[in-house]
């Protein structure tokens, strides 16, 4: 979710502290329910159908066109037909619904004559860094405010970009409780009401054995983490550059793939057929009526969260639906 929030006074900063990377109940973020479900809901053609699961999609008997989504919902199954499908279940989830969507004309997965179907996973290398002043406190409600790419870009000290710094919401003694079950509470709050808390992002690089893969309705995940020499290094100089600035204790946490919330790349977009699975508007290059309209068309993985990326992307794209829908 992508934390856009006007919040003028502390009053209200203090009722979203706790909005990073969650809802918030005030309505203030603006994050997809926010500024795009609820306003789609409006309309009289939305229907949210809830608790259902998509099982597969099926084909007319050339393979050519999707023309029914099967549904798993309230114990029943619910066959959706539709003239345009567009699948938006994130990295994951589409590619397990296409791959689990096989038959006689898709038999490695609908729109996989590529063989890249859930190929070339991809997730940040992201380390969570609190630098700590222990004489001064951090009084601030809502932190994430600032964004660095200064370590971006390549220079002649330095061969290869590094990545991005972003501030995380602030960080409370409750919520790193879970990750140091043993400290207590008290040494916690301790840090925390005295620590800046950042975000540090490097591009995981693409990888076709980095990969999804379903058996049955099980999901699973293959990734082995790369491009790690750049994110020691963005870590390195943060530590140092913080030190300089007066925070003399710095604590960092390398995340893996349980941080996975910005996953993409398992249904790369491309010109070419034989080397993506996506044309450049996201429609399947096998399968007419199909686009694929989330993080999974993404060729790489930038330092940056894609949730922005994700939805420019869909505005770009929309004509092309809206056309295709007609």
């Amino acid at each position: 979710m992508a934390n856009g929030m006007h919040l003028p006074s502390m009053v209200e900063r203090r009722a979203d502290a706790t909005a990073d990377g969650s809802p918030s109940s005030t309505g203030n973020k603006s994050d997809a329910e926010n500024r795009a479900v609820r306003p789609a809901l409006d309309s009289p053609s939305v229907r949210l159908l809830l608790g259902g699961y998509v099982r597969r999609l099926h084909t007319n008997i050339e393979g050519e066109s999707v023309t029914v989504a099967e549904v798993d919902v309230a114990r029943r199954t619910v066959r959706i037909e539709a003239k345009t499908l567009v699948v938006s279940g994130g990295a994951v989830n589409s590619a397990a619904l296409l791959l689990r969507s096989v038959s006689a004309q898709h038999p490695n997965g609908l729109g996989n004559s590529s063989g890249l179907l859930g190929r070339n996973y991809m997730v940040h290398n992201s380390t969570f860094f609190l630098a700590v002043n222990p004489a001064r406190r951090n009084d601030t409600a809502w932190q994430k405010t600032l964004g660095l790419n200064d370590w971006y870009e390549s220079r002649p000290d330095l061969p290869y970009p590094l990545g991005n710094l972003q501030m995380l919401g602030k960080l409370r003694a409750p919520m790193i409780k879970s990750a140091r079950s043993w400290a207590p509470m008290w040494a916690l709050k301790l840090v925390t009401d005295r620590s800046l808390d950042i975000y540090l992002t490097t591009e995981d690089l693409p990888r076709p054995d980095n990969r999804v893969t379903v058996d049955g309705d099980k999901i699973m995940i293959s990734w082995t983490p790369n491009n790690l020499t750049p994110h020691h290094e963005l870590v390195k100089r943060v530590s140092r550059a913080l030190r300089k600035a007066g925070y003399p204790v710095v604590l960092t946490e390398r995340m893996g793939i349980a941080t996975n919330s910005h996953m993409c790349g398992t249904a790369v977009a491309g010109t070419d057929p034989s080397a993506s699975v996506l044309d450049p508007d996201c429609r399947s290059h096998d399968v007419r009526n199909l686009f694929v309209v989330d993080s999974s068309f993404f060729p790489s993985s930038a330092a940056l969260n894609p949730a922005l990326t994700i939805a420019a992307n869909a505005l770009r794209v929309a004509s092309t639906i809206d056309t295709s829908a007609r």
